[in-house]
């Protein structure tokens, strides 16, 4: 058009549009400020207006002189004022710290993209602040509830299987190793109720005495006696198991129930490492020196306390007493194996003499047991509401002590009053049948 290209002011270059492909590549017009409009002499309206102004044709930039209007009119955003009108108030620039994007608080001018308002500036972290204090109050009151609502439905499943058998015993002698605390005081303790004479077999003579007592006031049932019995002492089980011969009659219930876990390494007093020599060389000596008064009270039943264990333990038959290598850990487990395999080949032994040998898991069991790992005592008291009472670990070994439809049921693994899954290794006859030819040598005794 023909206001695109202006001729030329007196005393003034013609200079390129600044909107102009030559305008933009222009170096007279790098950073250099917009110029003033150009105006006819003697009235300040502008001759054009600039693209975006309402209405107009298009203009040029010009170079002006001083006096002409403001860059504002330039840019079209509005005519001058009439000569002799007042001039209309300009915003003062906005104060910021040199380095800084100032915040534009609103008004005429439009905000650059990227601009935050001072409103928001302070209202996004705060918000960000509550949704966060408000997810944690929310969990730290839902969760509580929600523990609180499951902690019935917790608890029972903890607890695990009870015995519903309400089998009588009068006139059965039950022997119980460990009878002074935990599972098996609550063992001795539903015996006696059921009206057993029972034998508890303990090394503490004084806590034997106290659970002794305790047990013949709650079930009101004196035929409750305490023997010393050290199962880490080979002499100790053989004086033990002359003085029960001598003053018993019958045998109708062996409960092995004794035993150490996590124990520093150490030895019996026969040399044997310890969980070795008390969780199985011990029992396996005292059912030995007890099977003849079994076979002639039949029916008659051995019970072995395994664990859920065994699944880590290994027989290492060329390191038996972990001199070698130990873990408290490892040996726990390997012991336990041993009460497994034990069991599954007196089993195999004694078929035909109605005397049956099963072993059990009596779970997670809140006991004594850990007294010797100061770490295990302060979670099992922190987790003690996922653990079971002594009396929910004796069911299963009451379970298999009285139950009568376990009258034939010999050489199985139990554990919540029901049948449980042995490990391949307990399963390994051949391994069973060489660990009871080297338990028989290193007790010096002839077992066939």
């Amino acid at each position: 058009m023909a206001s695109d290209r202006l001729p030329p002011t007196r005393g003034y270059a013609p200079l390129p549009s600044r909107t102009s492909a030559i305008g933009r590549g222009d170096p007279r017009l790098r950073n250099r400020a917009p110029p003033r409009c150009l105006t006819t002499a003697g009235s300040r309206r502008p001759i054009g207006r600039h693209r975006g102004s309402r209405g107009g044709a298009r203009t040029s930039w010009r170079a002006l002189p001083a006096g002409s209007c403001s860059r504002r009119a330039a840019r079209g955003r509005g005519a001058a004022p009439p000569q002799g009108a007042p001039a209309r108030p300009r915003p003062a620039p906005h104060r910021s710290t040199r380095g800084h994007r100032p915040l534009f608080l609103g008004g005429a001018r439009r905000a650059p993209p990227g601009a935050i308002s001072a409103d928001a500036a302070w209202m996004e972290p705060a918000a960000a602040m509550l949704s966060c204090w408000g997810a944690v109050l929310g969990a730290a009151v839902s969760v509580p509830l929600l523990l609180l609502a499951a902690a019935p439905y917790v608890r029972r499943y903890v607890a695990g299987g009870r015995c519903r058998s309400a089998a009588r015993l009068d006139g059965k002698v039950a022997v119980i190793t460990g009878a002074n605390t935990g599972i098996g005081k609550e063992t001795a303790k539903e015996l006696a109720r059921r009206g057993a004479r029972v034998i508890v077999a303990c090394r503490d003579i004084i806590k034997a005495e106290a659970a002794a007592r305790e047990i013949r006031a709650e079930t009101d049932n004196q035929e409750v006696i305490v023997k010393k019995l050290d199962l880490a002492d080979t002499r100790s089980i053989r004086e033990f198991a002359n003085s029960f011969l001598a003053e018993e009659k019958e045998l109708h219930i062996l409960i092995n129930n004794a035993g150490v876990m996590l124990c520093p390494y150490s030895k019996t007093a026969d040399g044997f490492e310890m969980h070795l020599g008390v969780n199985h060389l011990g029992h396996f000596l005292l059912t030995f020196l007890l099977l003849e008064r079994l076979k002639q009270s039949a029916p008659s039943r051995i019970v072995n306390v395994s664990s859920l264990a065994h699944h880590g333990g290994r027989i290492r038959f060329h390191d038996l007493n972990g001199e070698k290598s130990y873990n408290r850990g490892l040996a726990y487990c390997h012991s336990k194996l041993a009460n497994v395999l034990f069991t599954r080949e007196l089993a195999r032994r004694l078929q035909g003499t109605k005397v049956t040998a099963n072993s059990l898991h009596p779970g997670s069991v809140h006991s004594e047991l850990v007294r010797h790992s100061f770490v295990m005592m302060w979670l099992w008291r922190i987790f003690s509401f996922f653990l079971k009472t002594p009396w929910e670990g004796a069911q299963t070994s009451v379970y298999c002590a009285v139950a009568e439809e376990l009258e034939s049921v010999t050489g199985q693994y139990f554990s919540d009053c029901q049948p449980a899954y042995v490990s391949p290794w307990g399963r390994d006859d051949e391994t069973a049948k060489k660990l009871w030819n080297v338990s028989c040598e290193l007790l010096g005794i002839q077992w066939d």
